[in-house]
């Protein structure tokens, strides 16, 4: 598995902007299977590849099919810190060939943010699906959380991206 906190996130070159948007493509071609289990995360709007009705529902199994990523972090609704494993929310973009300029993130109890797609691309947003080894519940925040690696760039640790870091996470919507 890959550790977000070995990888220093900085601006994304014009050639890697290029190679980036190059393998979204192939990635993107590639169809995407309906679920089988319970959907935990919906994509909507400008998508390029879909599994239902102009969405792209993803249940835990499809989640953890994509490439994984991991890292230890506190938050300001824990006490100590956790291990948190998911899917980088730039990876699961590219995989449905999202288009637009901000995703708004919305969660179970409406609450939404809208994140600038250029921060998707600079920034490691994780959607959890494990918490400490275990699948996230919605009782303790999951079954998705998008979570930043707090502990390891305290750049991460202000309001700004707080605000951002949403759990119970049901819908991303490309616009």
């Amino acid at each position: 598995m890959n550790e977000v906190r070995s990888r220093r996130f900085l601006p994304i070159s014009a050639l890697g902007l290029l190679l980036a948007a190059w393998s979204s493509l192939l990635f993107a071609a590639e169809p995407l299977p309906s679920p089988e289990g319970r959907v935990v995360l919906t994509l909507t709007g400008n998508l390029a590849v879909t599994n239902a009705d102009n969405k792209a529902e993803f249940d835990m199994e499809m989640l953890a099919a994509l490439p994984q990523h991991e890292f230890n972090t506190h938050t300001p609704w824990t006490e100590e810190q956790h291990h948190f494993r998911g899917v980088l929310m730039g990876d699961l973009l590219r995989r449905v060939g999202a288009e637009g300029s901000e995703v708004r993130a919305v969660a179970l109890n409406d609450y939404h943010h809208d994140i600038e797609r250029e921060l998707v691309a600079e920034v490691p947003l994780l959607l959890t699906t494990h918490l400490d080894g275990e699948p996230m519940k919605i009782r303790h925040k999951g079954p998705v959380w998008l979570m930043l690696p707090l502990s390891d760039y305290p750049e991460f640790d202000t309001k700004r991206y707080h605000e951002l870091l949403i759990w119970q996470l049901k819908t991303l919507d490309a616009r």
